[in-house]
């Protein structure tokens, strides 16, 4: 569990870039799981997407990002590129998504 007496903001930060992977959150949370590049292998036999971390999206100030309350993060798909960190820094199992990252076709 992230103790938030421990963050230090800039101090333990560990970046990734992923590709979503599953946006069925079964507690309605708006949660994804992501497939973490250098973190997780992409060999989906060895580590399936039900075993993936799920991810917390940090939402805009016009959301109230509660359950039942404003807006949700609607516009991710499966397949989407997201870039975040994770919360509990080297540990790398409480991962936050930032953003969209915008990959176009040649």
């Amino acid at each position: 569990m992230l103790n938030p007496k421990n963050f230090e903001f800039g101090r333990n930060f560990v970046w990734f870039t992923g590709v979503v992977e599953d946006r069925n959150d079964p507690n309605y949370l708006g949660r994804i799981r992501v497939r973490c590049f250098g973190f997780h292998t992409e060999n989906r036999f060895e580590l399936p997407t039900e075993d993936l971390p799920w991810a917390t999206v940090m939402q805009s100030v016009n959301s109230a990002a509660q359950t039942e309350v404003g807006e949700s993060p609607t516009g991710l798909v499966d397949g989407s590129w997201v870039i975040g960190f994770f919360l509990d820094g080297e540990e790398a199992q409480q991962p936050l998504v930032l953003s969209l990252i915008h990959i176009s076709e040649p």
